[in-house]
């Protein structure tokens, strides 16, 4: 982050790593590793004061917090116990936490992280809010699939309909609207095959918005509310061969196709 005169300003401490952060207006949200590998939490930045607080009492636990997204007084983020239990006590969650109460709803639990299953969080916006995940298989990924959930609803979260791909890296815009990205490898997630952006609103029908060449991929999509009302989606965009690329974005991906 770059304060006044363009003089760069470090939030994490030293000798800590930050590898995820989301922005809400004027508040920061980023995760926060230690040296002990077995130790991520979430932290609070505020650019205007420069003060970094802890959040709510619930958020940070001895069990490892990270992929924060944050949007009013919701803060969705990923849970797990897996480096402090047995193997076959092991679980990861998506964790909808409310700032406002100090409660949360835990919105998909799978057991044994990293092993059998992956599970991650998206984006929340509004009222809504996405998450992924995948099962394992002889180390491959497949049947990976995004789950959207409505907040004001609860209930269930929804899996969106898949045509025989891969679904992963959900985002969403505050009316409800997800952005997916999309391989057609059926049995197993294969890095850059027939790789596509695709926006599903809500009861309507799947749009490509985005076709990436072959050979790359993208991990991760963020939707932006502009204040004219259109959506900006942001996502990255790598050689699969590198796994090394840079950050992209589609102008009113909410009508483009």
């Amino acid at each position: 982050m770059l304060a006044d005169g363009g003089v760069p300003v470090r939030i994490n401490p030293a000798g800590t790593t930050s590898p995820a952060v989301s922005i809400d207006g004027a508040m920061v949200v980023y995760q926060e590793d230690t040296s002990d590998p077995f130790d991520e939490d979430l932290w609070f930045f505020d650019p205007a004061t420069g003060t970094r607080t802890a959040p709510p009492e619930g958020v940070n636990t001895a069990k490892s917090e990270y992929e924060p997204s944050l949007s009013g007084d919701w803060l969705l983020f990923t849970r797990d116990n897996g480096d402090r239990v047995p193997l076959s006590e092991a679980w990861v969650k998506v964790v909808l936490f409310d700032l406002s109460t100090g409660t949360d709803t835990v919105l998909k639990t799978l057991p044994r992280p990293y092993i059998s299953n992956y599970l991650i969080s998206g984006q929340v916006n509004g009222g809504w809010a996405t998450f992924e995940s995948c099962r394992q298989r002889r180390g491959e990924l497949f049947d990976c699939q995004v789950y959207l959930y409505d907040i004001s609803a609860g209930g269930d979260p929804v899996e969106f309909a898949n045509p025989g791909g891969q679904q992963y890296a959900g985002s969403v815009s505050s009316d409800g609207t997800v952005y997916l990205v999309r391989s057609r490898n059926r049995d197993h997630y294969v890095c850059g095959s027939h790789t596509k952006l695709v926006r599903v609103p809500v009861g309507g029908p799947a749009v490509v918005i985005a076709s990436l060449p072959d050979g790359k991929d993208s991990y991760s999509t963020f939707a932006l509310d502009e204040p004219e009302g259109s959506t900006t989606l942001y996502f990255d965009r790598f050689p699969c061969r590198t796994n090394v690329g840079g950050i992209y974005r589609i102008q009113d991906a909410d009508t483009t196709s």
